[in-house]
């Protein structure tokens, strides 16, 4: 409770620039409280983008939070439950598929999970706290283009984050040249994983003797899955065992470089409306890292 608490009077203070993000996985209470507190802690607004938002707590707290503050809310699939001057469904072309929550310009919560109670409760997600007011008017400013329907062609870039858009941005060829640059070890976890481009990219970094493992979702691998392919060519790949989808988006490149959010590498990841964020932090990437060799250990099989 005590923890809860001072999480809670920490988003009351200005947001730090440059500062690694906080880190959250699901299934969590944990991160449960952290998503509602996020909402709760809203002085003038919350946007809210996500392929499926239906999850009860946060519908509730949604609603209980309306009438103080701007709320809008951006999904693919219909949203039961909120009023629908606050609900946008996207109509257009290939999937809506981002899923970031930010709250008065300040702080933004991305990752790789839906808005559900199965994301929540069930599947393996990661989610990263970003307390960066550059970074959270940057995707205010995204938001309200969608909104508007006022499309924009902007990517945000400084020292740590770099964050693009598809359609707009080919987000392929810059996982493929961060990929490129791996000299020791490049670790994965993904739900899907089809895209030929980066298997090519990562053999060749295989070939120059940088050792390769990843953790898939083993209901995505067939029939197109890279699953074998790397293998055959010495990669260290498990399939997870957990009761949940593995639905993770994970690249982390020499324990110091991280890809992430809502990018499955993809060929129909080209066309859909996703998010890619790239965060060059040792920080960051060790300790995403040490929850991808706790589900390495105890939550798959080869």
């Amino acid at each position: 409770m005590k923890k809860h608490l001072f999480f809670f009077i920490a988003l009351l203070q200005p947001a730090l620039s440059g500062s690694s993000p906080s880190l959250y996985f699901t299934p969590n209470r944990q991160t449960d409280k952290i998503l509602l507190s996020i909402i709760e802690s809203a002085k003038s607004s919350v946007y809210i983008a996500g392929y499926s938002v239906s999850w009860q707590d946060m519908i509730k707290q949604i609603k209980k939070k309306r009438n103080a503050v701007e709320i809008k809310v951006i999904a693919d699939q219909p949203i039961q439950g909120l009023p629908e001057d606050i609900v946008k469904i996207y109509q257009k072309p290939g999937l809506f598929h981002p899923k970031f929550i930010t709250v008065d310009g300040r702080i933004v919560l991305i990752g790789s999970g839906n808005f559900t109670d199965e994301g929540m409760h069930l599947h393996h997600n990661h989610f990263l706290l970003i307390e960066d007011q550059k970074v959270a008017e940057f995707f205010n400013r995204k938001f309200l283009s969608w909104w508007n329907e006022n499309p924009i062609d902007e990517v945000y870039e400084d020292s740590l984050y770099q964050i693009y858009f598809s359609p707009e941005t080919n987000c392929e060829p810059i996982i493929m040249e961060n990929i490129s640059k791996a000299r020791e070890t490049i670790y994965f976890l993904h739900y899907q994983f089809t895209s030929e481009e980066i298997t090519k990219a990562i053999i060749l970094r295989r070939w120059a003797r940088v050792d390769v493992y990843g953790i898939m979702e083993p209901s995505s691998i067939e029939p197109y899955s890279i699953f074998y392919p790397l293998s055959d060519y010495g990669c260290k790949l498990k399939k997870s065992n957990r009761a949940g989808l593995l639905h993770d988006k994970l690249f982390i490149i020499d324990v110091e470089t991280v890809i992430t959010g809502s990018y499955n590498p993809t060929a129909s990841a080209k066309r859909n409306t996703e998010c890619l964020l790239i965060i060059k932090d040792r920080a960051t990437a060790s300790r995403l890292l040490n929850e991808w060799k706790r589900l390495w250990l105890y939550y798959s099989l080869p």
